[in-house]
């Protein structure tokens, strides 16, 4: 009796022991699933980065479509003009490159994202538009509001049809704005928004940009890119020949480089903001920006152009009440810098060589990981008070990985021939979890050991 008792004891002890959690000897973290990213139409010719091998990429061209893998670490797509690129299961979120009109970069947008676009123009130098692309099979809706510097915000709601682009001009909605601030929330269906700006003086283009979106309405708006103002040495006029012995005095033609803030209360209350300047050194208040009052529903604009450094800086405008803000970096080119939200613990983000990654702290003192590729693992310090950078030095695309678990907000600076560029580092939108290994590399400072994913 004894015997057949302790079998059933055995027996029942193992079933309860099947349900326990099983241990592990290997560390895992959550991994995300992410939402497909679209990739917008556009006329220009244009490069996508996509990175992982796992990749999909499905190629829409009118309202037919083809699938294909991505077998390479780091593919360059070429598509098509008017062609658009739904991209799924990539190590990071795609990059698009357009070199046509200076440089302007895009980290392509997820599905069903309510955005901000605190950028854009309809007047008559200006050829904005809104990209909206539908890759579901039934119509999608969207509610667009747009704010301006004179009238109260306008409503509209736009359908785009199933596995379909859309292009929606700016200036349909109200022509003849200057400074505006878009919100768009899809309401029906799977469809993304991008928003792609160009301006142009005659036949002369003067630049072009993707807008990417905007940190949500909130008291802390951080804009971890200013471009720094170059000095134009002072050139005397030259002067050349004319008929008869006669000289004529020649003028040479320099661009002026402005900074200017755009900022916008969406809500009903007025609000009363102070920006300050992060910069390597520190930080100051610019010119005109501490304590400004702003009325609600109007968009304002201020230029603090003769109080920005040469170097890289960032901006950090508190409100009493929730804004929107962002910056137009405006050179030869120009390049539209966000406000960001903070990152999330693991991020990573694609960057091409020698572009430069800006990094800053809402509040503190916090450490970041940052990992690339095969190499080791490079500690920066991150604070609210300084301006923090770091290079790729790599002669290809990397995919580059920051850990933290400090509040960070970051953006990437890239410069070539064709111009300056800014893509903000975005929060992807998640789909899933599952589980994956990490690896065992760690980082000592100060004492702590700091785990990081390689």
């Amino acid at each position: 009796m004894r015997k057949y008792l302790f079998v059933a004891l055995v027996a029942v002890t193992t079933l309860f022991v099947s349900f326990l959690p099983k241990a592990s000897v290997e560390n895992t973290q959550q991994s995300l699933r992410f939402s497909p990213e679209i990739c917008p139409a556009s006329s220009n010719s244009t490069q996508i980065i996509v990175a992982g091998v796992a990749s999909k990429v499905q190629v829409f061209r009118g309202k037919k479509s083809k699938v294909s893998s991505v077998k390479k670490a780091f593919t360059i797509l070429q598509p098509q003009p008017n062609d658009w690129m739904e991209i799924s299961e990539s190590a990071g979120a795609p990059v698009m490159v357009d070199r046509t009109s200076g440089l302007s970069l895009l980290a392509c947008p997820g599905i069903a994202e309510p955005s901000w676009f605190v950028g854009g123009a309809s007047d008559v130098s200006s050829q904005d538009q809104l990209v909206l692309a539908n890759d579901g099979a039934s119509p999608a809706t969207l509610l667009v509001k747009m704010w301006s510097t004179e009238d109260r915000a306008v409503e509209t709601t736009v359908t785009v049809n199933g596995r379909t682009s859309k292009k929606l001009r700016l200036d349909t909605l109200a022509p003849g704005v200057k400074a505006m601030v878009l919100y768009i929330e899809p309401q029906v269906g799977r469809v993304s928004i991008s928003l792609q700006s160009k301006r142009q003086i005659g036949l002369k283009s003067s630049g072009a940009d993707y807008i990417s979106a905007n940190a949500a309405p909130s008291l802390d708006q951080v804009i971890p890119v200013v471009l720094g103002i170059e000095k134009i040495p002072v050139v005397k006029p030259t002067t050349k020949a004319k008929k008869k012995g006669k000289k004529a005095t020649v003028t040479q033609n320099t661009i002026a480089s402005t900074r200017t803030l755009r900022v916008l209360v969406p809500g009903e209350s007025p609000a009363t903001f102070t920006a300050t300047l992060l910069t390597n050194d520190g930080t100051y208040i610019p010119v005109g920006l501490d304590q400004v009052s702003l009325e609600s529903g109007r968009v304002r604009e201020f230029t603090f152009t003769t109080s920005v450094p040469t170097s890289l800086s960032a901006l950090h405008v508190t409100s009493d009440v929730p804004i929107v803000a962002s910056v137009n970096n405006r050179d030869a080119d120009y390049a539209w810098s966000p406000a960001v939200t903070v990152l999330e613990k693991e991020s990573s983000v694609l960057m091409p060589p020698k572009a430069t990654l800006a990094l800053v702290g809402t509040s503190g003192m916090t450490i970041a990981i940052i990992t690339s590729g095969s190499k080791g693992a490079t500690s920066l310090p991150v604070s609210s008070e300084k301006l923090t950078t770091w290079v790729n030095a790599s002669k290809d695309w990397s995919l580059v990985r920051i850990s933290s678990d400090g509040t960070i907000h970051g953006s990437v600076v890239v410069s070539d021939l064709s111009g300056k560029a800014i893509l903000p580092i975005r929060n992807r939108v998640r789909v899933g979890s599952g589980s994956l290994p990490i690896s065992d590399l760690s980082i000592t400072r100060g004492g702590a050991s700091l785990p990081t994913s390689g």
